[in-house]
């Protein structure tokens, strides 16, 4: 038999429901591992929130002696990760959209012990790396079928905030057809990050963020605690295009 795990979210019911659904999966279907992303399938967008930590630990509570659990959600940096297996009992944990903006995030970089600073590499050095991987290893050689719109899409996450406010330099990546159009935008990036004395250490997530607001309270990530009174901005290139990215990618349609 060839093991296969399932990734499942909450049950807008309530953890109860949830649980049952589980049993079936674990006892009945028999999977071999099983994510779990703490939200319900109505919490995505300006309603994402926090992730239900407890709500995971209860799924460990009950399965987690059968078979390995992973936490999903709520995951911005390394110290979240720590909270999230501490709080959770969990075998491990997955992340998305912080690893699509700052894929060096599994590292000690924007964590308390540094004070929130980015000791990694930056993000434009990130995505030079990125394009470099992708000439090397194109994504159509992969079997990702879109090819170069697969590549715009994460320097968009990648780049984020470099394109805020830029709607030139945004449009050059949205709808580039050719590789060398990518890199001279992030020749034209590098120029501005000269021109405005850009320190590495000062960058933060700001895709991940996006719908993620900063109460009075203050959201429960560690990233966010060091950085409590700074604002989020809202304004989003591929939020308009949440269900569609013919926004983001050009007229060719969805894929």
């Amino acid at each position: 038999l060839v093991p296969f795990s399932v990734k499942v979210r909450l049950l807008p019911s309530g953890v109860e429901d949830s649980l049952t659904l589980y049993k079936r999966l674990v006892e009945d279907a028999g999977v071999a591992m099983l994510t779990v992303h703490g939200r319900t399938r109505m919490q995505k967008g300006l309603r994402t929130g926090k992730a239900d930590w407890d709500a995971i630990k209860k799924v460990v509570d009950t399965f987690g002696h059968k078979i390995p659990i992973i936490a999903n959600g709520s995951i911005g940096n390394f110290d979240d990760v720590r909270d999230c297996l501490a709080h959770t009992g969990a075998d491990g944990i997955m992340s998305s959209e912080a690893v699509l903006e700052y894929p060096s995030v599994f590292t000690e970089t924007g964590t308390a012990a540094v004070n929130g600073k980015r000791v990694g590499p930056g993000r434009l050095a990130l995505a030079r790396e990125y394009l470099r991987l992708c000439g090397t290893y194109p994504p159509e050689a992969g079997g990702q079928g879109t090819g170069i719109k697969c590549v715009r899409a994460h320097l968009h996450r990648m780049l984020h905030q470099d394109l805020k406010g830029w709607d030139e330099l945004r449009d050059m990546i949205a709808y580039a057809k050719e590789y060398h159009v990518l890199e001279k935008a992030c020749d034209d990036i590098q120029q501005k990050q000269e021109q405005d004395k850009h320190v590495v250490e000062d960058e933060s997530l700001t895709w991940y963020m996006r719908h993620r607001v900063i109460t009075d309270d203050g959201i429960p990530f560690s990233s966010a605690r060091i950085l409590q009174d700074r604002k989020v901005p809202f304004a989003e290139l591929d939020d308009e295009a949440a269900g569609c990215f013919t926004n983001l990618f050009g007229d060719d349609g969805c894929y």
